[in-house]
């Protein structure tokens, strides 16, 4: 089992915070469309990523795959697609999924659950290609 580099850990973390930056603009974008447990979901949904970027970031957390490069790519790729599939979506149930799929990458990936991290990528590539 291999950590993830610092860099690949840093690399990570941005992603988390840039995926939760582009959550909070496509709230204020539709703002008036979402319903109150909707605009509840994707703070939820931005706090989670947060926190997430935050363990990865103090080192709380530090996952070990069998080929951490591989899942480090995979991680990051997925994270910045939804990131700029997000930022232009129209869809609002398409886009609280790849949210909440997207939550559920980052909590695969703290706990090193490889399994788990191959469904939500399976996952987010069926709804935002």
């Amino acid at each position: 089992m291999e950590d993830f580099t610092s860099e690949q850990l840093d690399g990570i973390a941005t992603a988390y915070g840039n995926m939760a930056r582009s959550l909070n603009q496509f709230q204020a974008q539709h703002w008036s469309e979402l319903t109150h447990e909707q605009q509840l979901d994707l703070n939820a949904y931005q706090n989670s990523l947060l926190n997430r970027a935050q363990d990865i970031q103090t080192r709380i957390c530090r996952p070990a795959f069998t080929n951490a490069d591989h899942m480090a790519n995979q991680i990051l790729e997925a994270t910045d697609k939804a990131r700029t599939t997000i930022q232009k979506m129209e869809n609002l149930p398409v886009a609280m999924n790849v949210g909440a799929i997207t939550v559920a990458l980052a909590a695969y990936a703290a706990r090193a659950n490889a399994r788990g991290i191959e469904i939500a990528l399976r996952e987010l590539k069926e709804l935002i290609e």
